[in-house]
């Protein structure tokens, strides 16, 4: 996939990426023909395979260049960092709602766990303490629940709102589940 800086190029990429996702609004992705792609972005063959290859690699420029979330750097403590992180993808999932919609519909978010999965292991202020391989899992687990919680959300209507996802992922993150709760008298 071309990452340069030519504004021509950079140009073409941006044309295929909306026709895409211009023609997932009514067109299933299998259904999408790279002639067609290139038809509706008015671009030639020849440059879309120069510019993406495949057009899994135009929804994971889609996904790198406008949309996927990364932790912002924070001082402080770990559990601010963590609250300032469920906060921080709460209101990406609300504000991409769209693009994971077509994802979900399409049956591809795997993408979004690659791009998600990628970001994070290069995020030097991500979980730096965390090293090897306790980091590949902890990370492949972070984005693993991450593209859950936002495919829960658009299979389930998209209704919910930022706060309520903030503390589900706080719950679901944090391990709350798993602590005992007082039996309720019956």
């Amino acid at each position: 996939m071309y990452t340069g800086d030519h504004k021509t190029a950079k140009l073409s990429q941006t044309l295929i990426t909306d026709a895409l996702l211009t023609l997932l609004e009514t067109v299933p992705f299998a259904d999408i023909s790279v002639s067609r792609l290139c038809q509706q972005a008015q671009v030639s063959r020849q440059t879309f395979y120069s510019l993406f290859g495949t057009k899994e690699n135009v929804l994971l420029h889609a996904l790198e260049t406008s949309c996927c979330f990364e932790p912002a750097a924070q001082a402080g403590c770990r559990s601010a960092c963590f609250k300032a992180f469920c906060k921080g993808y709460s209101h990406f999932v609300l504000e991409n709602r769209h693009l994971l919609t077509l994802l979900v519909r399409n049956d591809m978010m795997h993408l979004l766990y690659e791009v998600q999965y990628a970001r994070s292991m290069a995020c030097d202020h991500f979980m730096p303490d965390v090293t090897g391989d306790d980091r590949v899992y902890l990370i492949d687990f972070i984005a693993s629940g991450m593209n859950s919680i936002a495919k829960n959300f658009v299979l389930s209507g998209g209704q919910a709102d930022e706060a309520f996802l903030e503390r589900l992922m706080y719950r679901l993150f944090g391990g709350m589940y798993f602590i005992s709760r007082p039996q309720e008298a019956t």
